[in-house]
């Protein structure tokens, strides 16, 4: 995205995360398989209790990405395979002195440590918007990591780029609209409001990106034991 375009990039983002809202929740078809996604096949520590980090973009403000990150920390909850930990931008500036962190720079000294003290976690999810396009066709680049507070260890990782001139994530974008739309507002239409609207299009990209977690054993605990099928 140049430069020039990025303020009304960001003010399209915004107004659209104000004027959108759903409220009806179900799993909508894969996107295709992702670029780099992968699960430990050795299992460790159970986690009950992750933290979740602001999501991180190299250009967007966070403030801007204010409405993002609590779409993407919505539908991770929703998942059900751990208690989820929303950590502030305001929170990480005080613990870190950063307000967003990328999983792919270097951690700040004890970082997992003081994590793991101050909020009682056994992980911590980084998750970054490496792209983002508001305009037709909606675009989102994400990668993510879950980490182990306690090893260190990647647990889960995952880096995809949904893109709508996609057909094939555009048509699971707008079957995830008609089944997440409200039941009491319910569309008339094939679901393609989604193809035009960022804010219910990040809801889609959150669900999909954390759809690849799968809690192990037992509803709220996550092991990364076999947490994906071959052909995600």
């Amino acid at each position: 995205m140049s430069a020039s375009r990025l303020p009304l990039a960001v003010a399209v983002l915004s107004l659209a995360f104000s004027a959108c809202t759903t409220t009806r929740h179900a799993s909508a078809p894969p996107p295709p398989p992702p670029q780099n996604y992968f699960a430990p096949s050795t299992e460790g520590a159970p986690m009950r209790r992750v933290a979740l980090l602001p999501l991180w973009n190299e250009k967007l403000p966070g403030e801007y990405l204010r409405d993002v990150d609590g779409a993407f920390s919505a539908e991770l909850t929703k998942k059900a395979v751990f208690e989820v930990v929303p950590v502030s931008r305001s929170q990480m500036e005080s613990l870190f002195g950063e307000r967003q962190l990328s999983s792919a720079e270097a951690l700040p000294a004890e970082m997992l440590a003081r994590l793991r003290a101050r909020f009682g976690v056994e992980g911590v999810i980084f998750t970054d918007l490496t792209s983002f396009s508001p305009y037709r066709p909606l675009s989102m680049g994400v990668r993510a990591k879950l980490i182990d507070v306690v090893t260190g260890e990647i647990r889960w990782a995952f880096d995809y780029v949904y893109d709508t001139g996609n057909a094939s994530v555009a048509t699971a974008a707008k079957k995830f609209q008609l089944r997440y739309s409200s039941e009491h507002q319910p569309l008339t239409s094939d679901g393609g409001s989604i193809l035009l609207s960022p804010s219910r299009f990040a809801k889609y990209v959150a669900s999909e990106t954390y759809g690849s977690l799968q809690a192990q054993e037992a509803p709220g605990i996550f092991s990364a034991k076999a947490s994906a099928s071959p052909d995600r």
